[in-house]
């Protein structure tokens, strides 16, 4: 899969079909998305894209520092080429590329840039400067500029309309069996393993410290998870949080493999979270911590 990020200057692209969207997150929503693009290059002979923004609109317009992107872009890139999209258009999204016009983004990226065919888009799909352009607009601009637009109509699940935003929402809430239904996968978050404080090894239970590329957007608390080293599963026990039982005051990962007992400081791990088992607690006591670490490990045993 080919990525593109001069998005100004013409490309020469073989009847380009192109899905337009942030798409963090790639949840069913935007797989049928991609799938209906992908289907249509398909039928005329042409090339799958995907036309997205680095970094997040909202990071720019409404200058959101907190964690909230569900995916990095290179996980999110592994997934669309996976689907089989051909070509990546990122646009660099900065102030002057926000204050674009409808027109002058239908104009000179949409069909002078890349020339394309068809342009399939979400049913609440907008853009330009302060979103005025919507399906309405674009629809007239397929007329003007020859091009065949298709919009997707909202996928639910048990009446919800499937968004990025929800699974935000489910993700800060700990419902992580409701994220990865509406994700149509595991959430996971991926990073290196690196020596910690050694702490738990000292309670009798090592756990690898994880230094995610990810957002951290979890609730606090000890999830089950599926944990992945050199391609083998593990069964985990993780923990999101502070450590407040040790007056930790920064946002870290650290997961107990089961069963598990090898060196892997150095390791690159991928963490697929299964669910949300309960919110992180301050310890009056070690005995305690101890124990309930041993029953949160029972149970996520059984469940996993």
């Amino acid at each position: 899969m080919k990525i593109i990020r001069d998005l100004r200057k013409k490309h020469n692209i073989k009847n380009p079909v192109v899905a337009l969207g942030n798409f963090d997150g790639i949840h069913k929503g935007h797989q049928e998305l991609i799938k209906t693009t992908v289907n249509i290059a398909k039928k005329i002979d042409g090339t799958a894209m995907l036309l997205t923004f680095y970094p997040h609109p909202l990071k720019v317009i409404s200058k959101i520092q907190e964690p909230f992107i569900i995916q990095t872009f290179k996980e999110k890139m592994k997934i669309v080429s996976a689907m089989g999209i051909d070509i990546v258009a990122c646009a660099r999204f900065t102030k002057d590329f926000a204050s674009m016009n409808p027109e002058s983004f239908v104009k000179d990226i949409i069909y002078s840039g890349l020339g394309v065919k068809g342009v399939c888009v979400g049913h609440d799909y907008t853009f330009g400067e302060k979103g005025r352009g919507t399906i309405k607009t674009l629809r007239e601009y397929s007329a003007r500029f020859n091009f065949n637009l298709t919009v997707i109509p909202p996928f639910k699940i048990d009446g919800l309309v499937v968004s990025s935003s929800s699974i935000r929402g489910f993700l800060r809430n700990g419902l992580i069996k409701k994220a990865n239904m509406f994700l149509g996968r595991g959430y996971s978050i991926s990073g290196i393993i690196k020596e910690g404080d050694q702490r738990g090894r000292k309670l009798g239970f090592p756990t690898a410290n994880i230094y995610p590329k990810n957002e951290i957007i979890l609730r606090n608390g000890v999830y089950a998870a599926f944990v992945y080293i050199d391609g083998r599963r593990y069964k985990s026990a993780v923990n999101v949080g502070c450590n407040p039982t040790f007056k930790g005051t920064n946002k870290h990962i650290e997961a107990f493999l089961i069963d598990f007992n090898q060196d892997i400081y150095g390791k690159k791990i991928e963490i697929k979270f299964v669910d949300f088992i309960r919110d992180e607690r301050k310890f009056r006591k070690m005995d305690d911590l101890i124990k309930q670490i041993a029953q949160d490990i029972k149970q996520i045993n059984s469940i996993l």
